[in-house]
């Protein structure tokens, strides 16, 4: 099934969906295009008026793709994560997971500080 993709501004945004006028033509509005999870609330940050890029198809379905700046809000949205989770590279404020430790002495039940 042949679509194109467009970029234009979102006119409405309903949770999981958009319309979005087409930058090129003023007058048309879009069907309604699925906002993807990772777009959606705070992750994504999108409001009327906002350029994205979007792909429409043939049955006139479509999906947004991603914000035209590149931006986004400040944060993730909530995640699950099954598996095992690797943290040896990861630092937070030169604090690295990978050899971090807190001791705890007999008897006690916190944590002393880290090492």
């Amino acid at each position: 099934m042949a679509g194109y993709i467009e970029k234009g501004k979102i006119a409405t945004i309903n949770g999981s969906a958009a319309t979005v006028v087409p930058c090129n033509e003023a007058g048309l509005v879009s069907a309604g295009v699925v906002v993807p999870w990772y777009l959606r609330g705070a992750s994504g940050n999108l409001q009327k008026g906002t350029e994205v890029i979007y792909a429409i198809f043939e049955d006139q379905t479509g999906i947004l793709l991603g914000r035209a700046d590149g931006g986004g809000g400040e944060c993730l949205p909530a995640l699950t994560v099954s598996g095992e989770i690797s943290c040896g590279g990861i630092k937070a404020g030169g604090i690295g997971f990978a050899n971090h430790t807190h001791p705890v002495e007999e008897g006690n039940t916190e944590t002393g500080a880290p090492k």
